[in-house]
């Protein structure tokens, strides 16, 4: 076993004699022997496999979770008298899901993550409707912090379905052994793929493994860990998990137990992983543990400020052809610190207020920054304003770089006018590449310039138009287009999309369908794209816009933090590491490339690689 590919066990128990003298003598299988956390780690130690996150999960034969609490004071122990083995574990846990047992003290403890929901094989008819909707559950419900998940183990998919869309929308849920411990009836059941329609909906369901409660085969299994990645997303799955000390037996009566033990399990795991990533072209390492950071954040020290006052705003914008007001957002905390600059952020393709500048806005006013930002014209909030037009029916929409780099400038103005100071510009995607022109802008015309520039994940148009399955004829035959011809807003690779404006691989298309879909929803304006067609203008123009042309012996160039995710897929890191050779002013001695982040997906609230990211831009504005 690969012991760089496993830092997790996202499933364990453990207990002792004294915690087994509390059991009900009518199990369904004969009591386990104690199973500590010490001689786990110390088994795991010798096969040189320690995992760095541990998830004690409740044991749903114990009375309440006590043996949780017993051993994050155990971690303590070991972590004094063996810290060069056991010292960096994170240990975390999942209580019992009771709304006595629940309660706030309990669910205060820092390296408490979430409750468990524990049916077994309860028949989903025995769920009743309202089983989880009294006002004891919505009050347990409401207890759970922001990064607290709820946890459901019932073996029947359509058991587990029927409490999942009891619990509100808002609370993160994790489901236990791929949702199903009925490998024959198959991943098509209809009650799974409803379980899966339902986890997609909601966008914050997790499916966790190990995968041998679902099957004790790597190939029966198989089919429901593909399931949930095609369905749910490649984000929405975390396989690394031993299940130790495996008790119970499958559908045929075969005792777990006799056939794993917590390296085996884990092995099960990886190699579960191995066979998905073969036929859905997901990195192995991504299916057995990048959602770990997701399901299991660490909450850290704040130090934001939680205070936050949002301002709709208007701010005119001079275009080649007339000024217009755009509707912008502000954000900012009730006591700003008025010696930090104020901060216009910008985002890619569509974006702004609507898409990425609601969750950065708020992420910098926690810090005492005065954030503005805005969706750009033609989309979203500023759908009508401009860029827009009906023919034979639809709408179709031109995208433009020229007016997009006219918005960041007017942004600017407004900043400095509104603010008192020049303000840092944070741009995303295709927002650094209007941002660049906008400061290009400002040095050639020898202008005061932004007080600090932070590209996230720049990219040059020509090296984007490499993810097109036919890059010279896609270009070839859209150039030949009138202006005004409809083309679609992607090519995604397909015969049908390879006109389209912006490529796209499959990966990111399914992220960003979820992910930006899900902001733009929550904002209450059209679902992302915010287009359905664009004119054969705007690729034209977009692949004709080159701000680095300028930037050969420039001057006037702000200091910047040059950032870029090293698992993106799409706009690649090496761009970034480009740009930062070629940048006029002071980017630092490198573009800082963040380990584990990929273009977007980890843009969440709850994130840590987020919460990274917001914090390697506040101490590089603060030392500017």
């Amino acid at each position: 076993m690969s012991t760089e590919s496993w830092g997790v066990d996202a499933h364990a128990h453990f207990y002792t004699s004294d915690d087994l003298a509390a059991v009900d003598e009518t199990l369904p299988y004969a009591l386990p022997a104690p199973h500590s956390l010490s001689e786990y780690l110390q088994r795991l130690a010798d096969c040189g496999a320690v995992p760095k996150v541990l998830n004690n999960v409740h044991l749903s034969i114990l009375p309440d979770s006590e043996n949780v609490f017993a051993s994050f004071a155990e971690m303590v122990l070991l972590r004094k008298t063996a810290p060069e083995k056991f010292g960096d574990i994170q240990l975390i846990g999942t209580i019992k899901a009771d709304p006595d047992y629940a309660t706030v003290e309990r669910l205060a403890h820092p390296q408490v993550i979430g409750i468990r929901i524990v049916l077994h094989d309860t028949p989903p008819q025995l769920v009743a409707d309202d089983a989880y909707g009294g006002d004891k559950w919505k009050a347990l419900f409401d207890r759970l912090a922001s990064h607290q998940h709820v946890h459901i183990y019932a073996m029947e998919a359509e058991t587990t379905l029927r409490v999942l869309r009891q619990i509100p929308q808002h609370v993160r849920v994790v489901i236990d052994h791929l949702g199903s411990c009925h490998a024959e009836r198959g991943a098509s059941e209809v009650s799974y793929r409803e379980l899966l329609d339902e986890a997609k909906r909601r966008r914050n369901v997790w499916f966790k493994g190990p995968g041998y409660r679902t099957s004790i085969t790597v190939a029966e299994a198989l089919p429901f860990v593909v399931a949930i990645v095609d369905v749910v997303g490649p984000d929405r799955i975390l396989l690394s998990a031993s299940d130790a000390p495996h008790v119970g037996a499958d559908h045929e009566g075969r005792l777990f137990a006799s056939h794993f033990d917590a390296l085996s399990a884990l092995k099960f795991s990886e190699a579960l992983a191995r066979a998905a990533s073969e036929i859905t072209s997901v990195p192995t390492n991504q299916l057995l543990n990048a959602a770990a950071d997701q399901i299991f954040p660490r909450p850290e020290e704040s130090e934001a400020m939680t205070d936050i006052i949002i301002e709709d705003i208007q701010f005119p914008v001079a275009y080649g052809d007339a000024t217009i007001n755009l509707v912008g957002r502000v954000f900012r905390p009730a006591s700003a610190d008025e010696n930090l600059p104020p901060v216009v952020f910008n985002s890619g393709f569509t974006g702004g207020v609507s898409m990425y500048g609601q969750l950065f806005g708020r992420a910098f006013a926690e810090r005492g920054y005065r954030v503005m930002t805005y969706d750009v014209a033609g989309f979203f909030t500023n759908k009508d304003v401009r860029n827009t037009a009906k023919q034979d029916g639809i709408t179709v929409t031109n995208v433009s770089l020229i007016d997009q780099t006219a918005e960041v400038l007017a942004a600017v103005r407004w900043a400095k006018e509104h603010f008192g100071a020049a303000p840092v510009v944070a741009s995303w995607a295709m927002g650094s590449v209007a941002s660049l022109a906008a400061i290009t802008e400002l040095a050639k015309q020898g202008k005061d310039q932004v007080a600090f520039w932070v590209p996230m994940s720049y990219t040059s148009i020509p090296a984007l138009q490499e993810l097109r399955a036919d890059r010279d004829s896609a270009d070839a035959a859209i150039k030949k287009l009138a202006d005004d011809a409809v083309i679609p807003p992607f090519d995604t690779g397909t015969e049908a999309t390879k006109v389209g404006y912006y490529p796209l691989d499959r990966d990111t298309q399914e992220y960003v369908d979820r992910q930006l879909g899900g902001y733009t929803e929550i904002g209450g304006v059209d679902r992302w794209p915010g287009c359905t067609h664009v004119t054969a203008k705007s690729y034209k123009e977009y692949v004709a816009f080159n701000p680095e042309k300028d930037l050969n012996g420039a001057k006037g160039f702000p200091p910047a933090l040059i950032i870029h995710g090293a698992q993106n897929t799409l706009h690649m890191p090496e761009e970034s590491i480009r740009l930062h050779s070629i940048y006029p002013g002071n980017a630092g001695d490198k573009a800082l490339i963040v380990e584990r982040m990929m273009h977007g997906q980890q843009n969440q609230v709850d994130n840590p690689i987020f919460h990274q990211l917001i914090k390697e831009i506040d101490q590089a504005i603060r030392s500017a």
